[in-house]
């Protein structure tokens, strides 16, 4: 990231209270990683160096793919889930899904991914339960023995065979989620290029265990023929390793210091009352917004979920959100620590969805409190942006969604898909959720498989596995991780507020037209339900939230 200057610091102190304006800086993209030995540059199109980059580019989100590809899953789901509008297509056992079985060097393996032509996974989650001797390879371009093992069915050993440097820092938190030590299941998002196919396999050393269960999502990128994708190799981590490790620190510490203007303001709203932030004309974009709201500690959450923020770009409102949902943390307002967003759980929220406008933009702090009075602090440092083809402008939007039905997850003829969200009115790029569930029932309510249709789709091309696969294990204990987290769980038993959160970053899931995303509603217990959710995506000006605020 650039620098800011140094004098920046003394010139906002300076600042008037309702409206200030820094100097303008000239704006560079930062500069991208020269790997040393560098490989040829016309060799390939996707590099893992390319890769890393995007990773934590904010300035590349806002952008539809450079190199087209669709974005798909490969999951355990329950195989009898075929045909919508019948009772198979709310089958749930979910563990045991998978392509075949095979015999490779006389090893008996389960393929669970096979996939022809160039690719990236781009995530990895797996449930850690039963037998550690469980071995996953990987066998690269239509190879007959495999190129990479992991020696666990446990992701965040994928980089065992390199050493213990590897296993404690280069990938830890950051890359391998959700953390050390919990055992029930892992994630992985070091990105697995391949430039002409990749097939992945189980094996069960544990001959005591009777056809185990093995839960996994596998989320990847799927590229035309002509794009050249560099294969995953020792080599090319032992080349990328340093950048490797600066992204991992990224990814843990996101801050943003950029240089350009900070338009900022203060003011008490007393209920009903805005405070509005004009933004600097011309072809510009929002790297980085702040918000901090003061209020009585007995009201801080009902004031954050009546304090709604709006972004309003070239003539169009494109965000809306309660601050509380904003941030990422949902009702409560708990506190985030997530790749876009962090929060402190007291009202000081820092965003850092790039937004990009090509005129005009403006951003209110709205009061909808009818009894609240209550100080706001907002402000946005907005630089110089490139507008091209690709461009997208930063949506965001939440629904609310009272007294949910909730069946029992074999109840299959009563099984429904509840409409998560969705986004039609053009292109664009989901990149990211928050998913509140205020439990009625005294069971885990998220038993249920998202299911993503992109564009004209005949079949979804992301079918889950459960809630806790989706956001990488929620559940059993608070945790926030760069692009998963449950910032709020108010009981063991499941009861009340169960807030997750997920966000995509090589991940993100383009469409053309239309993306579609249906949850099913299903527990371990029937009952009700009330949901708050938001979807965060980049897209044309157009394109709407269906049934969204």
């Amino acid at each position: 990231m650039i620098k800011r200057m140094v004098l920046i610091g003394v010139w906002l102190m300076a600042a008037l209270a309702s409206y200030s304006c820094t100097n303008e800086f000239t704006w560079e993209e930062p500069p991208k990683w020269k790997p040393s030995p560098k490989p040829d540059p016309t060799s390939y199109d996707v590099t893992m160096e390319a890769l890393l980059d995007e990773m934590v580019s904010f300035d590349a989100a806002t952008r539809f793919p450079e190199w087209p590809y669709t974005c798909r899953q490969e999951s355990s789901h329950d195989r009898r889930s075929q045909t919508p509008g019948t009772p198979e297509w709310f089958a749930n056992d979910d563990g045991w899904g998978y392509i075949r079985d095979e015999v490779n060097s006389g090893r008996a393996e389960r393929v669970i991914f096979e996939e022809e032509g160039p690719g990236v996974i781009t995530r990895i989650w797996v449930t850690s339960f039963q037998s550690p001797t469980t071995v996953i390879r990987f066998y690269f371009d239509g190879a007959t023995t495999p190129s990479w093992e992991i020696p666990s069915f446990d992701v965040q050993e994928i980089c065992a065979s390199l050493g213990t440097e590897w296993r404690s820092t280069v990938l830890r938190k950051g890359f391998a989620q959700p953390g050390d030590t919990w055992i029930r299941g892992s994630s992985l998002y070091l990105p697995i290029p391949y430039g002409n196919g990749c097939k992945i396999t189980l094996e069960e050393q544990d001959n005591t265990l009777v056809n185990p269960s093995r839960y996994y999502q596998i989320n990847f990128r799927r590229y035309d023929e002509s794009v050249a994708v560099e294969t995953f190799s020792k080599e090319v981590l032992e080349r990328t390793r340093d950048r490797i490790l600066e992204v991992n620190r990224t990814l843990l510490n996101p801050s943003v210091k950029m240089s350009g203007r900070v338009v900022s303001g203060s003011r008490t709203l007393a209920p009903g009352e805005s405070l509005v932030l004009d933004l600097p004309e011309g072809t510009r974009a929002v790297t980085q917004t702040k918000c901090s709201i003061s209020c009585d500690d007995d009201v801080y959450a009902e004031v954050m979920d009546g304090i709604l923020f709006t972004a309003t770009f070239d003539g169009m409102r494109t965000v809306a959100a309660p601050m509380s949902d904003f941030s990422g943390a949902g009702p409560g307002a708990e506190a985030v620590k997530s790749w876009f967003l962090t929060a402190d759980g007291s009202g000081s929220v820092e965003s850092r969805w790039m937004m990009p406008y090509q005129r005009e933009g403006s951003l209110e702090i709205r009061n909808t409190s009818e009894t609240h009075t209550v100080q706001v602090e907002l402000s946005a440092r907005v630089d110089a942006y490139e507008w091209d083809s690709r461009s997208l402008y930063f949506h965001a939007a939440r629904k609310v969604s009272p007294d949910v039905r909730i069946i029992f997850w074999n109840d299959y003829a009563n099984g429904y898909d509840w409409n998560f969200a969705t986004i039609e009115g053009g292109r664009g790029v989901l990149r990211g959720d928050l998913f509140s569930i205020n439990n009625q029932t005294s069971q885990w309510p998220g038993e249920g498989d998202e299911k993503i249709w992109v564009d004209d789709e005949d079949f979804p091309s992301h079918f889950g596995t459960g809630v806790e696969d989706y956001y990488s294990f929620c559940g059993y204990f608070r945790y926030l991780y760069p692009f998963g987290g449950e910032p709020r769980l108010d009981a063991g038993n499941f009861n009340g507020f169960n807030n997750h959160y997920r966000q995509r970053s090589l991940d993100g899931i383009p469409f053309n037209s239309r993306l579609k995303f249906d949850l099913e509603m299903e527990g371990h217990e029937a009952g009700r339900a009330d949901i708050v959710n938001t979807v965060f995506w980049y897209g044309d000006l157009e394109t709407r939230a269906k049934g969204f605020e």
